[in-house]
C-alpha cells in the first residue's frame, strides 16, 4: 500500500512540474512576440513622434485572433497584451515597461 502511495505522489508532482514548466514555456513566447511589437510601437513612435492609434498604423506580424493587442491608452501610454484562457491577461504596460 505505501509504495502505491509513493507512485502516486511521483506522478502527480512529476504532473505538477510537467504543467509549470509548460505554462512558462507559454508565458516567455507570449512575452517574446509582445516584445516584437513593442520594439515596433516604440520605433513608430520615434520616427512620427506620436503612438500610433490603432495596430494598423504599424508594422506586425501577428496572426488575426492570437494577439498579442495592442491598445493606445492616452497620448505617452500604450499596452500590449495576450488574453489568456476566459478572465486571465498578460499585459506590458508603457509607463512600467514590465510584463503582469
Amino acid at each position: 500500500m505505501r509504495k502505491i502511495t509513493i507512485s502516486i505522489l511521483i506522478i502527480l508532482t512529476i504532473i505538477v512540474i510537467v504543467f509549470l514548466f509548460l505554462r512558462h514555456e507559454e508565458l516567455s513566447s507570449y512575452k517574446e512576440k509582445g516584445n516584437k511589437m513593442v520594439r515596433q510601437i516604440y520605433k513608430f513612435e520615434k520616427i512620427n513622434h506620436t503612438l500610433p492609434n490603432s495596430i494598423s498604423d504599424f508594422q506586425v506580424d501577428t496572426e488575426m485572433g492570437e494577439g498579442p493587442y495592442y491598445e493606445k491608452l492616452n497620448d505617452s501610454i500604450f499596452i500590449v497584451y495576450y488574453n489568456i484562457g476566459f478572465d486571465d491577461k498578460i499585459t506590458f504596460t508603457s509607463n512600467k515597461k514590465i510584463w503582469e
